[in-house]
């Protein structure tokens, strides 16, 4: 029987996201999925009545006994899982209920963050996804640095690397106290390279 992998606090806990935008983005792309799952019940149901009416016609007609024979094949193999299919199709419209609860929940917290145009039009979903790219890392980077001092006593200079390329993410660890305030980003001018000829 097909198990229910993504129960609620999955979802709401575990999915890709450390912001509440990216949270959406990711969920949002979890209910596409469970709506193509949900059309795929219909199409496996009339496929399954395609097959049986194309039985009963070449019994009909005295079809080809091999082509007969393929065919019940076919039919007993799809029978062999209708139970299963269902149960999943069952789960999948449970996951469907979680994820609407869940994005109306997250868009009741992002609405109030949402931007706007100098037109005054609101950002589309999409371009706020965009403008809180930099956030996002932010906070995913500060979270693993964060993890790596809880348990190595100091963050690898692996992770203060990937955090040193965003300027942003840099000074927003200083203003938290993870980077110490002091901390200068060394850059091509800070650097003189002295290339020579032979």
């Amino acid at each position: 029987m097909a198990s229910n992998f993504n129960s609620e606090f999955n979802y709401k806990y575990q999915v890709v996201g450390a912001t509440p935008w990216e949270k959406l983005k990711t969920l949002k792309g979890f209910l596409e999925g469970r709506k193509r799952a949900a059309a795929l019940e219909q199409c496996a149901e009339l496929k399954y009545q395609a097959k049986l009416e194309e039985l009963k016609h070449l019994k009909s007609i005295g079809g080809l006994l091999h082509v007969i024979l393929a065919l019940q094949a076919d039919i007993i193999e799809v029978e062999s899982t209708l139970e299963d299919t269902a149960h999943a199709f069952k789960l999948n419209k449970a996951e469907l209920e979680i994820l609407n609860k869940l994005i109306a929940e997250v868009y009741t917290e992002v609405e109030p963050t949402r931007l706007k145009h100098v037109d005054g039009t609101p950002y589309t979903d999409d371009e706020m996804f965009e403008a809180n790219a930099n956030h996002e890392f932010t906070v995913q980077i500060g979270r693993e640095i964060q993890a790596e001092i809880i348990a190595n006593g100091r963050p690898s200079p692996a992770k203060l690397l990937n955090a040193m390329s965003n300027p942003q993410t840099l000074e927003a660890l200083k203003q938290i106290g993870i980077v110490p305030k002091e901390t200068l980003l060394l850059g091509e001018k800070d650097v003189a390279l002295q290339i020579t000829s032979k």
